[in-house]
């Protein structure tokens, strides 16, 4: 006996704006997916149900037939058409939406596992308890869907004392491809790397070598999209992201950056903006001056680019990509500015390249939690602890470091801890304070009246 499954790809796909079924998910179309996963979990045939003049299908791993209706109907009509076509072999019936095309072959096979087992007539899986695709059932209760006005909901119900839930973790299960947003979503989940956000965070290192490989079409628009969704002060949303994949503009850019050969090599630098422009037009409309020169304002804007530009970082990461942040970007900002012609009220906060890494840095770890958490009101107490914790780190990720090569191609001092660093970095004598020490005066040019 055979377990077929019915794929119901009718519909016109209007919220979408596009044919579900071919849908492009990571390369591969959304019934591609499905059929894939149906021959990974031993369905013997696929029934896939399309309205009359529908695209044609592309060349399917699995055996199956093409179904016809209208496509004016709901899913049950699609059911129904699908029901008459099940080969008088058929045991079990799969009823799996193309809008669930990221349903895994594990939970396939366990609903239909779980619909044969005595005393079951149905399986369906559930997320968090809600009750999702795709739905196993005997032909038998499947048959029931011939009745006039009954939909797949209803043979459901009708039998529930041989109803059988499965939970999964697949989220997919209950979530639809209805709209442009959920493609987004999928393509992200396609793409992203195994483990949570927190993991992520822990794995981040500070890439300076790239593959000359280019992001994926879409990619970086989808990373940017997400980054976007970031806490926004009073949902000012003053930032902006210059891409920059031109490769002489990125050599341009880098000579204005610390000649990093980094920026010119990686596939893809981005400035990240503190951007008044929009706010300076929308106060124009009105007759009334942005009050540029307000720290409060340059602050909020500064802030808002900051939190965008870690929402990015971490989306890259999240698909498996390689980031550095190039603070080096404020050493010429009225140059740089001209270069990405940016308008009046509007900084680069810093840069960001992004790209498949090819270096494997040591990671630098951070001075202990106790120096960053504070309860109820800030500890110095123990400020002594913290920092020789801070300088033991550091000494570590210099031998680790020294260990690959060094950092960069130079070896690193085994005796300068994070202490020692921090001093020379920002004590009297620094040189990063020098050569920022015009960056006020060049903000004031840039349009931001800060005094």
């Amino acid at each position: 006996m055979t377990v077929v499954a019915i794929v119901p790809a009718a519909g016109k796909g209007r919220r979408m704006g596009a044919d579900k079924a071919l849908l492009d998910l990571a390369g591969t179309t959304a019934i591609e997916r499905i059929a894939r996963a149906l021959l990974a979990a031993g369905i013997d045939e696929l029934l896939v149900v399309r309205s009359h003049g529908a695209a044609p299908l592309p060349q399917l791993p699995i055996a199956h037939r093409v179904v016809l209706v209208s496509g004016d109907g709901d899913m049950a009509d699609s059911l129904r058409a699908a029901e008459r076509e099940l080969p008088s072999s058929c045991a079990t019936v799969v009823v799996l939406p193309v809008d669930h095309a990221l349903v895994e072959a594990d939970t396939i096979a366990a609903v239909v596992a779980m619909a044969q087992r005595d005393g079951a007539a149905i399986a369906r899986p559930t997320f968090r308890g809600k009750p999702g695709h795709p739905v196993a059932l005997r032909r038998a209760a499947f048959a029931a869907i011939q009745r006039d006005g009954v939909v797949l909901r209803d043979v459901v119900r009708q039998d529930r004392d041989r109803v059988r839930d499965v939970p999964t973790s697949n989220a997919w299960t209950i979530a639809d491809l209805d709209e442009p947003k959920d493609l987004e979503g999928a393509r992200a989940a396609l793409c992203a790397e195994p483990g949570s956000v927190v993991e992520t965070m822990l794995r981040h290192r500070s890439h300076r070598a790239y593959a000359p490989t280019p992001l994926h079409q879409g990619q970086l628009e989808r990373i940017v999209d997400a980054a976007r969704h970031a806490s926004t002060s009073s949902f000012i949303q003053a930032y902006a992201v210059i891409s920059v994949e031109d490769a002489e503009r990125r050599r341009k850019v880098a000579a204005l950056c610390a000649d990093q050969k980094h920026i010119a090599d990686a596939p893809v630098f981005v400035a990240v903006c503190a951007d008044l422009h929009k706010i300076a037009e929308c106060c124009r409309a009105a007759g009334q001056v942005v009050q540029s020169q307000s720290l409060e304002l340059f602050l909020q804007a500064t802030v808002d680019a900051a939190l965008l530009g870690q929402n990015l970082a971490l989306a890259a990461e999240s698909e498996g990509l390689g980031i550095c942040m190039i603070g080096a970007a404020r050493n010429r900002p009225i140059e740089l500015a001209e270069l990405l012609a940016l308008p009046k009220h509007c900084y680069v906060v810093f840069g960001m390249t992004i790209g498949t890494p090819t270096d494997d840095p040591a990671p630098r770890g951070r001075m202990p939690l106790a120096g960053v958490l504070h309860r109820e009101v800030y500890d110095s107490r123990g400020i002594d602890a913290v920092l020789a914790g801070a300088d033991a780190g550091m000494k570590e990720w210099a031998r680790r470091c020294n260990e690959r090569g060094g950092y960069q191609g130079r070896p690193v001092s085994l005796d300068k801890g994070w202490t020692d660093r921090m001093a020379q970095m920002w004590g009297e004598r620094s040189s990063y304070a020098a050569a920022r020490a015009a960056l006020l005066d060049e903000l004031r040019r840039l349009g931001f009246g800060l005094s």
